[in-house]
């Protein structure tokens, strides 16, 4: 299960990328434009722009594995492992979360000092529609954030 705080950081203004993985170990990687975690705390949904999608399908359908990496400018980061549920064509609801999202993040890149039309550009410059709802089952959760216990196991 998901810690509450883990949680609320997911629903908060991180930069998300989920990666993959072949067979033969070789990566695909892409950016998220938003996240919803499950009220079980154990399933998430992340939204991955449609042609993006199509790198990591393979893998997803292959083997199952998927790493979902969050961060924000204060450097706290956490990576979710987990296995492949599904996916579906993102719907209107989906759209609503990924606009949150993106106006989440804008708001904390003006908190860090970037001047408002970089930060515009940078996060609505962003292609992410159409876009693939891809959800999976948590596993793993380790934090990232530098310092003595990046890489610890939380659960």
């Amino acid at each position: 299960m998901i810690p509450e705080n883990i949680v609320e950081f997911l629903h908060g203004s991180p930069l998300v990328s989920v990666g993959t993985r072949d067979e033969v170990l070789r990566p695909a990687h892409t950016w998220v434009s938003g996240i919803l975690v499950d009220a079980d705390r154990v399933r998430v949904t992340c939204f991955v722009q449609e042609e993006a999608e199509v790198r990591i399908r393979p893998h997803l359908e292959g083997n199952g594995r998927i790493a979902l990496d969050a961060s924000d400018p204060t450097h706290e980061a956490y990576q979710l492992k987990g296995r492949y549920l599904d996916r579906r064509p993102a719907d209107g609801k989906d759209r609503a979360v990924q606009d949150l999202h993106r106006s989440k993040i804008i708001a904390q890149m003006l908190r860090c000092g970037y001047p408002e039309p970089v930060a515009r550009v940078l996060v609505l410059g962003f292609r992410h529609l159409p876009a693939v709802a891809i959800t999976f089952r948590v596993e793993e959760i380790y934090l990232q954030t530098p310092g003595p216990n990046a890489g610890t196991r939380l659960g």
